[in-house]
C-alpha cells in the first residue's frame, strides 16, 4: 500500500481532494455516512404516488338551494365576478352557475404568490355589500390542491338499510381516525343526513301558525349561549344555557303555544321529525350489493404507504356488525408501491448492467467504486430531502432517472482520468490526485450548467405538469452528493495500485482495452481527422440532420403527442354518465345496468380476465380532480371497473377500456358519457372556448364545430356545455295579485319556504355537519295542481291560492352559464384518440377547416384553444420566458470557465444534435414524441455538456503545453484522450437505463419515450463529441493556421 495512504498524511499538494485522497479513512466515513445516513432519512420519509402541488386555481364556492342557473348568475357570480377582477396576480376568472350552486375558479398567474392571492379573494369577497344573497350560504374560498387517497373500502350487504350501512361506516370512520396518522377519512356513495321536520299544514292553521313562525322558535329553544360570570367569594361561576338539540327526538318537546290552561302546543303536535338522509336519491352498489365506500386520504406530510400498512393492520382485527362484508375496492397505495418498486426493480437492474459494462473494461477495483458511486449519489441525496419538505414519490424517483447520465459522466469521467494517469506511470495517490483535479473545473461547470437548464422548471404551474417542479431541487441534491462522491470518495477508493481482477478476468479486460484502443486509433482517430479537414461537410451534415429532425415532428411522421393518457393511469375504468336533464331516476337505473352488462360481456370476452368488481353510484358524480367539484342529481350515475392486477389480467387497460366503449355501442338517449383510465380526471385534449355577445351565435359556432369534430375519424365525446336544465315554472303576478298588495320578493320568499323549506341550524354531530331543515311533506309539493292550491299570505291578512295571484309559465334554462373574465363561454371539448389522430393534427384541422370559416362569418367571434391546449401553451409562454434566460446564463458561465466568447457555443451545440438522436429513436422504435420525451433529451443534454467541456479544456491543455502543436493535432490528440470516457458513458448510461425500454406496465409505460430520447440522445452526442465538434473547433481555429 502506498505510504501516503498508510499513514494517513496528505502528499505536499494541499486541498480536499489531497486530502481526502491520502486519507481512505476521512473517504470511508464519508461515504458510511452517506449510506446509513440515506438510507435512514430514506425510510423516515413520506411515500406518495405524485408529489404535493396546488393546481394554482383559488375557488370559490356559494351555495344557493333551489336556486336556478338564472338566479345563481345574477345574484351570485356577477357580484363574485366583479369582485375578483383586476386584482394583481389574477390571470382567469371563470365562473360557473348551476341549479343551486355557483362556482368562481381564479388561476393565478406564473409568478405570483397563491397564498397573497387567496387573501385578496377573501378581502375583495367579504368587502361585497349585501352579500350573499339571503337564500345562499356563506361562500366557500379556498386554494385547490390535490390529496394523495391511500384507499376505498367499501361496505355492503345485501340485508341491511341504508341507515345501518351509514351507522356502519360512521363507526369506522371513527376508528379509523383514530389511528395514529391517519387524519383524512370520508364517506363516500351515501346521502347526507339531515333532520327534516315536516309540517302539518291542517295542524299550522288551526293553531294560527306558519312556517316562518315555527323556524323562530325552532332556533330560540334549540342554541349554546353563554351570558357572563358570576363573581363570587369562592371564584367565577361561568353562566349559560345548553339547549342545542342535537338529534331528531330532541326537538319534538319544544314548545310552541302556552296557554292560560296549562295546555302545551308542541312541535310534535304539528310536525313530523325524521331524523334521516337529505331529500336526494342515491343509490350506491358493489356488484350488485347495496354499498357504501369509505375513503382513506394522507395528508400533506403523511406517507401513503404508512398510512395503508397501518389500516391494513387495524382492518385486520376490526369486527363489523352482523351481515355487513367489508373489501378494499381501490389501493392506491399499493399501486404506488408497485410504481416505485417496479422504477427500482429497473434501477438495480441497470446498475448491474453498468457494473458488467465498466468490469469488462475496467479493473474490478476500478469498476466496483465507479459503478458504488451511482447509487451512492442517490441515496446520499435522501438526507436532504426532509429538510427541503420533498417525498419520495414519481417526481422524484423521476429526476433520479433524468439524472443518471450525468451522475455515471462524474464517476467515469474522473475514473478514466485517474486511471488514465496511472498508465503513465504516476503512483495510485498522485494519480488519483492529478487525475481528479484535471476534471474537476469542466465536471463542476457542467452540474452548474444542468442546475441552470432545470430552472425553468420550478415556475410550470400548469396543472399535473406541476409534478416536474422537483426536479430542479432534486438535481441540487444529486449533483452535490455525486461531486462529493467522485471528487473526495472516488480518488481515495483508486489511489491503491493493487488490482481486484485476476486471470482469466483480467486477461478478457486488457483484450477489452486493446479492442478499444485498436478501435478508437484507427476507425476514430482517422473518422474524427476526416471531419477536421472537412469541417464545413460536417457541419452542412449536421445541419441536414437537425432539419431533418424537425421535419419529421413538423409533418407528424413521428406522432407528437403533449400527453398520451398514460400518465398516472390507474387499474380501474371510470365511466361518468350523464342523462338529459329531468331524466327519472329509473331510467338512469337501466342505464347503469346496460354499463354493467357491457362490463360483464367485456370481462367475457377476455376469458374473465379483464375486470375483477364492478360499483356503480346513481344519483351523484364523485370528482377525483381538484378544480371540479362532486355532481349530484336523478340523471347522472358513475360505473367503475376494478381490473385484474397486470400479472393476472389478459389485456391492457386502454385496450380493455376500447372493447368496453364496443360492448355499450350507440347510446342515444344519453346526453354525455366520459370514460377515465387515470388516477385524476385528466382535461380533455381537444377543447375550444367560444366568446360572442350574441348567445345565438355561440349556439351555431358550437354546434358547427360539434358536427365537424364528429366527421373526423378518431375524436369522440364531442360535447359542448350547453345541455338544457331541469324543467321550470316561472310565476308571473297578475294585476289582481299587484292589487292584493304581492310583490316578487314576497311570493318567492312564500314558495321557498313552501317548497324548498328553511334552514332552522347547523349542527355538528360527529364528523358530519347535519342541517336541521323545516318544511312540508313531499307529496305535498310533487304535482302542477299542488303548486297551483298553495296558500300565501296576503300583506294585512288571510290567504290566496297562488294560482288566483300569479300565472304559471312553463320554460327550459340551461343547466349552466359560464362566462370567461366578464364575457359568456361556451366550451366544446372531446378528445382525440392518440392511435388515430393526434390532438396537434386535429387542431390543425378545425382550425384551417371550420374555425377558420367560422371567424370569417363571424368576425366578433373568438375561438381559443382550451382543455390540456391550455396547459400547454401556458407551459411553453413559461419556458420561452425562461429558456432564454437560462441559456444566457448557461453562456456566461461557460464563456468565463472557457476563456472564450464562441467556444461555450460549440460545447452546447451537441444540444441539437442530441434532439436529433431522440427523433430517430423514436422512429425507429416506433413510439409517440411526447412531454416526457422532451426531459429526455435535457438528460442527454447534461451529458453533452459535460462531455464537451471535458474535451475542450483537454483541448486548450494541450494547446498551453504545446504552442507550436498544430490546431488539427491538439484536436485529434484530445478527441483520443476523450474516446473511452464518452464510450464508457454513453454505453453505460444506456445499459442502465435500458430496463425501461421493455417496461410494458402500466404504469411505467410512460417512461418508455424518456429512455428512448437518452438512448438515442446520447448516440448522437457522442458522435457529436468525438467528430463534429473537433471541426466546428477547426472551423474556428484553422482560420489562423
Amino acid at each position: 500500500m502506498n505510504d501516503n495512504i498508510a499513514n494517513g498524511s496528505a502528499p505536499s499538494t494541499g486541498g480536499l481532494i489531497a486530502y481526502f485522497a491520502a486519507n481512505s479513512v476521512a473517504a470511508n466515513l464519508m461515504m458510511v455516512f452517506l449510506i446509513i445516513a440515506g438510507i435512514i432519512a430514506g425510510s423516515q420519509l413520506a411515500v406518495k404516488n405524485w408529489p404535493e402541488f396546488s393546481p394554482g386555481v383559488i375557488s370559490i364556492t356559494v351555495p344557493s338551494p333551489g336556486s336556478s342557473a338564472e338566479e345563481v348568475f345574477k345574484d351570485i357570480n356577477q357580484f363574485l365576478e366583479k369582485a375578483v377582477v383586476g386584482i394583481d396576480g389574477v390571470d382567469r376568472v371563470e365562473s360557473i352557475a348551476k341549479d343551486n350552486v355557483g362556482y368562481v375558479e381564479i388561476t393565478v398567474e406564473t409568478f405570483s404568490d397563491a397564498k397573497d392571492v387567496l387573501d385578496d379573494v377573501s378581502n375583495a369577497v367579504v368587502a361585497l355589500e349585501s352579500f350573499p344573497p339571503l337564500n345562499a350560504d356563506k361562500p366557500e374560498i379556498e386554494l385547490t390542491r390535490n390529496v394523495s387517497p391511500v384507499m376505498t373500502i367499501a361496505l355492503y350487504s345485501s340485508n341491511r338499510t341504508e341507515n345501518e350501512l351509514r351507522r356502519e361506516a360512521e363507526r369506522l370512520q371513527n376508528h379509523l381516525l383514530a389511528l395514529p396518522g391517519v387524519t383524512l377519512v370520508g364517506i363516500t356513495g351515501s346521502r347526507d343526513r339531515e333532520i327534516s321536520i315536516e309540517l302539518d299544514e291542517v295542524n299550522l292553521r288551526r293553531h294560527g301558525l306558519d312556517i316562518r313562525d315555527l323556524a323562530k322558535v325552532i332556533r330560540s329553544n334549540s342554541l349554546n349561549l353563554s351570558f357572563g360570570n358570576l363573581r363570587s367569594s369562592a371564584g367565577d361561576i361561568s353562566l349559560n344555557i345548553i339547549a342545542k338539540r342535537n338529534v331528531g327526538e330532541d326537538f319534538g318537546n319544544i314548545p310552541l303555544i302556552t296557554r292560560l290552561n296549562g295546555t302545551v302546543v308542541r312541535l310534535e303536535d304539528v310536525a313530523k321529525i325524521r331524523d334521516s338522509f337529505v331529500d336526494e336519491r342515491v343509490s350506491t352498489e358493489l356488484d350488485g350489493v347495496p354499498a357504501i365506500f369509505v375513503q382513506v386520504d394522507a395528508a400533506t406530510d403523511h406517507s401513503q404507504l404508512g398510512i395503508s400498512n397501518t389500516v391494513k393492520d387495524f382492518l385486520a382485527g376490526y369486527d363489523l356488525s352482523e351481515g355487513v362484508n367489508q373489501i378494499i375496492w381501490d389501493d392506491d397505495a399499493a399501486n404506488t408501491f408497485d410504481n416505485l418498486h417496479g422504477i427500482l426493480d429497473n434501477a438495480i437492474i441497470g446498475a448491474v448492467l453498468v457494473f458488467l459494462c465498466l468490469a469488462a473494461v475496467f479493473d474490478l477495483r476500478s469498476a466496483f467504486w465507479i459503478t458504488l458511486g451511482i447509487p451512492l449519489s442517490f441515496i446520499g441525496s435522501l438526507v436532504l430531502f426532509h429538510p427541503a419538505g420533498l417525498t419520495l414519490n414519481q417526481g422524484t424517483l423521476f429526476a433520479f432517472f433524468l439524472l443518471i447520465g450525468i451522475v455515471v459522466d462524474d464517476a467515469v469521467v474522473v475514473g478514466e482520468s485517474i486511471i488514465a494517469h496511472r498508465k503513465k506511470g504516476i503512483s495510485g495517490l498522485e494519480a488519483s490526485i492529478s487525475g481528479a483535479r484535471m476534471v474537476f473545473g469542466p465536471l463542476f461547470v457542467g452540474a452548474i450548467t444542468t442546475l441552470l437548464a432545470l430552472f425553468p422548471l420550478m415556475f410550470i404551474d400548469t396543472g399535473i405538469g406541476q409534478v416536474v417542479k422537483v426536479i430542479p431541487v432534486v438535481a441540487a441534491f444529486v449533483l452535490a452528493i455525486s461531486l462529493l462522491e467522485a471528487f473526495l470518495i472516488l480518488p481515495a477508493h483508486l489511489a491503491n495500485d493493487k488490482p481486484w481482477s485476476a486471470p482469466p478476468l483480467s486477461n478478457w479486460q486488457r483484450a477489452v482495452r486493446n479492442y478499444l484502443d485498436k478501435l478508437r486509433d484507427t476507425v476514430v482517430l482517422s473518422t474524427a481527422s476526416w471531419a477536421v479537414r472537412n469541417s464545413w461537410l460536417a457541419l452542412l451534415l449536421t445541419i441536414f440532420l437537425i432539419v431533418g429532425a424537425f421535419l419529421l415532428l413538423r409533418f407528424e411522421t413521428i406522432p407528437v403527442v403533449f400527453a398520451d393518457g398514460r400518465e398516472g393511469i390507474n387499474n380501474t375504468i371510470r365511466v361518468e354518465i350523464t342523462m338529459p336533464a329531468g331524466t327519472p331516476f329509473a331510467i338512469t337505473e337501466k342505464m347503469v345496468d346496460h354499463f354493467r352488462e357491457a362490463a360483464l360481456m367485456v370481462n367475457d370476452e377476455y376469458e374473465g380476465k379483464a375486470i375483477k368488481s364492478i360499483s356503480t353510484v346513481v344519483g351523484s358524480i364523485l370528482t377525483t380532480r381538484s378544480d371540479e367539484n362532486d355532481r349530484y342529481g336523478e340523471n347522472i350515475a358513475m360505473v367503475n371497473a376494478q381490473l385484474f392486477d397486470k400479472e393476472d389480467r389478459s389485456a391492457e387497460i386502454l385496450e380493455i377500456e376500447k372493447a368496453w366503449r364496443q360492448f355499450v355501442g350507440q347510446t342515444d338517449q344519453i346526453e354525455n358519457v366520459e370514460y377515465f383510465t387515470t388516477v385524476i380526471k385528466t382535461k380533455p385534449n381537444l377543447s375550444y372556448s367560444l366568446r360572442h355577445e350574441d348567445f345565438a351565435v355561440l349556439q351555431d359556432a358550437a354546434a358547427s364545430i360539434q358536427a365537424e369534430m364528429a366527421d373526423i375519424s378518431g375524436i369522440f365525446d364531442i360535447k359542448a356545455n350547453l345541455k338544457y336544465g331541469n324543467r321550470q315554472f316561472e310565476n308571473q303576478i297578475t294585476p289582481e295579485g299587484e292589487v292584493a298588495g304581492f310583490t316578487p320578493a314576497n311570493i318567492g320568499t312564500q314558495l321557498r319556504a313552501r317548497l324548498y323549506g328553511l334552514e332552522v341550524q347547523r349542527l355538528q354531530r360527529g364528523n358530519e355537519e347535519i342541517k336541521v331543515i323545516v318544511n312540508y311533506p313531499e307529496q305535498s309539493r310533487t304535482s302542477i295542481s299542488d303548486l297551483s292550491n298553495i296558500r300565501l299570505d296576503r300583506p294585512g291578512k288571510g290567504q290566496v291560492p297562488l294560482s288566483a295571484i300569479a300565472r304559471i309559465v312553463e320554460k327550459q334554462e340551461l343547466e349552466e352559464i359560464t362566462q370567461l373574465d366578464g364575457n359568456r363561454v361556451v366550451y366544446v371539448n372531446a378528445k382525440a384518440d392518440t392511435a388515430t389522430i393526434t390532438p396537434r393534427s386535429a387542431r390543425k384541422l378545425l382550425e384551417n377547416g371550420i374555425i377558420k370559416d367560422l371567424t370569417e362569418k363571424y368576425p366578433d367571434l373568438i375561438i381559443d384553444r382550451a382543455g390540456s391546449a391550455l396547459d400547454e401553451r401556458d407551459t411553453l409562454n413559461t419556458l420561452i420566458l425562461l429558456v432564454p434566460l437560462s441559456l444566457l446564463a448557461i453562456y456566461l458561465l461557460m464563456a468565463a470557465f472557457l476563456r472564450s466568447y464562441w467556444k461555450p457555443i460549440i460545447a452546447a451545440a451537441g444540444i441539437p444534435l442530441t434532439f436529433v438522436g431522440a427523433v430517430l429513436a423514436h422512429l425507429i422504435l416506433g413510439w409517440n414524441f411526447t412531454f416526457i420525451s422532451i426531459f429526455g433529451i435535457i438528460a442527454a443534454s447534461g451529458v453533452v455538456v459535460n462531455d464537451g467541456l471535458v474535451l475542450l479544456d483537454r483541448y486548450e491543455s494541450i494547446r498551453r503545453e504545446s504552442p507550436s502543436l498544430p490546431a488539427v493535432a491538439a484536436l485529434v490528440s484530445a478527441t483520443r484522450l476523450r474516446f473511452r470516457p464518452v464510450l464508457l458513458t454513453s454505453l453505460t448510461t444506456v445499459l442502465g437505463l435500458s430496463p425501461l425500454l421493455y417496461e410494458r406496465s402500466d404504469v411505467l409505460l410512460h417512461m418508455v419515450p424518456f429512455a428512448a430520447s437518452i438512448l438515442g440522445g446520447l448516440i448522437m452526442s457522442g458522435l457529436y463529441v468525438l467528430f463534429l465538434m473537433p471541426a466546428m473547433v477547426m472551423i474556428v481555429e484553422g482560420r489562423d493556421e
